[in-house]
């Protein structure tokens, strides 16, 4: 179980940091769907931080969604 806490922790950092990065470059950009991007990307970030704060527990269900969530939005972000 700490294995597994340790790997989440790990992930969602990179992810948090990878998202923040992307949202930065669309907030500089002019892109048409700037809003929509933004508003999930924000979701998303805030997904990590309430399973920090335990309001979420770490399920098998949170491991195969979040990542194709991630996914979605990114090629969301590469699209527009």
């Amino acid at each position: 179980m700490i294995l597994l806490r340790i790997f989440l922790l790990a992930f969602n950092v990179a992810v948090v940091t990878y998202l923040l990065y992307r949202l930065l470059q669309i907030y500089k950009s002019k892109s048409p769907n700037r809003g929509w991007i933004i508003g999930i990307g924000i979701f998303l970030l805030l997904i990590p931080a309430t399973m920090l704060m335990g309001f979420l527990r770490p399920t098998p269900v949170y491991l195969l969604i979040y990542p194709a969530a991630i996914i979605a939005h990114l090629y969301l972000i590469r699209n527009s």
